[in-house]
C-alpha cells in the first residue's frame, strides 16, 4: 500500500521532527508507503494546485486529503473550502485511487494566536462549523474518513493550541491505523 497525504500543518507535523508525525507513526505501525504533502500554511486551493503533481509523481494507491484550517483563518469561506476538497476527491475518484477526508482538530487558544493574526472567538466558531460541514459532507459522499476533531485535549498541542504535539500525533495516529489497516492490499 502507497498513501499520499495532502494537506497543510496539521498533515506536515508542524514543529516536530518529521518521524514524530503521525504520517510517519502511521507508516512504522503498518509497514506501508505513507508520502507525506503536507505544507505549512498552505490553503485548501494551495493543495489543489499541487494535487495532481502528487498523483503523477507517487502514482499512490491511496490518498488522504485534509485542510481548511488555514483558509479559515484567511477569512475564506466554508464553500470555498469544500470545494477543494471535493475537486481533490473527485480527481482522484476519477483515476480510481481510493480517498480518505481528515476532519482538521480543534484549537485551544493560547497567547501565540496573535502571531497568526487569528480572532480567536471567530476562528473557533468557523472552526466547528467547517469540521460539521466536513462530517456532512463525508456522510453525503460515503467515504472513509478520519475525525481528528475529538480525543485531543490542550495537553496534546504545542504551546500554540493549534498544532498537535508529540502526544497528539500519536492519537492521531492510533485514529489514523484504525481507518488505514482495514485497506491495505
Amino acid at each position: 500500500m502507497k498513501l499520499a497525504c495532502m494537506g497543510d500543518s496539521l498533515t506536515n507535523g508542524h514543529g516536530l521532527e518529521s518521524a514524530q508525525c503521525w504520517t510517519s507513526l502511521l507508516a512504522k505501525t503498518l509497514n506501508i508507503q505513507v508520502r507525506n504533502y503536507g505544507i505549512s500554511g498552505d490553503t485548501s486551493g494551495g493543495m489543489v494546485g499541487r494535487f495532481d503533481h502528487m498523483l503523477r509523481t507517487e502514482n499512490p494507491t491511496h490518498v488522504f486529503v485534509m485542510g481548511g484550517t488555514n483558509d479559515l483563518s484567511f477569512g475564506l469561506p466554508d464553500n470555498l473550502i469544500l470545494s477543494n476538497i471535493k475537486t481533490m476527491t473527485r480527481q482522484a475518484r476519477h483515476l480510481g485511487i481510493p480517498f480518505i477526508i481528515g476532519v482538521p482538530s480543534t484549537y485551544f487558544p493560547s497567547e501565540e494566536a496573535k502571531l497568526y493574526e487569528i480572532n480567536v472567538d471567530e476562528f473557533i466558531v468557523r472552526l466547528k462549523g467547517l469540521q460539521s460541514k466536513i462530517k456532512q459532507f463525508i456522510e453525503i459522499d460515503q467515504c472513509l474518513s478520519i475525525d481528528f476533531s475529538f480525543g485531543l485535549d490542550r495537553e496534546h498541542f504545542l504551546s500554540d493550541g493549534i498544532h498537535p504535539n508529540e502526544k497528539g500525533q500519536v492519537i492521531m495516529a492510533q485514529k489514523a491505523i484504525a481507518v488505514v489497516k482495514n485497506l491495505q492490499v
